[in-house]
């Protein structure tokens, strides 16, 4: 699960403030990245199932390789808790009209199997449009010195 943490990616949709085209595109993308990190604060594998693409790739802060089942096994996890995170310096790219890369700094607690943990670290997300619906497809995390 520790690992899995060092994952958290939807906590993007936070990044409502660097949206400031104001488009409907990108009030779509910020409504699923906010449903995202919500999924992921509350472990809600239904709306974690809807939202990673079937091809999903995680690439840990470690360099390891993770998949869908990956993310969504860790989040999900009834024997760890994440309190409430924030996110710094918010990173919004939009490379396509399809897709938008969205990311930042994040300090993160919680209990994995009732051991405290603090992580700290920067993570990008990769949104892709498929069928109409905003998904993600890629995250890779950064971690960062725990000072």
């Amino acid at each position: 699960m520790r690992m899995a943490l060092l994952t958290i990616t939807g906590m993007c949709g936070l990044a409502a403030p660097l949206f400031a085209q104001g488009t409907a595109e990108n009030a779509a993308i910020r409504t699923a990245a906010q449903a995202f990190d919500e999924a992921q604060q509350h472990g809600d594998r239904a709306v974690l199932e809807r939202m990673l693409a079937p091809d999903y790739t995680l690439v840990h802060g470690s360099g390891r390789i993770g998949d869908r089942r990956d993310f969504i096994d860790g989040f999900t996890d009834p024997q760890s808790h994440l309190e409430p995170f924030e996110i710094t310096d918010r990173l919004f790219i939009r490379p396509s009209p399809d897709t938008a890369i969205v990311g930042g700094e994040a300090w993160v607690r919680g209990t994995d199997h009732g051991k405290p943990f603090r992580q700290h670290f920067r993570y990008s997300d990769m949104f892709a449009r498929r069928d109409g619906q905003w998904m993600v497809v890629y995250t890779q995390v950064t971690p960062l010195p725990a000072s």
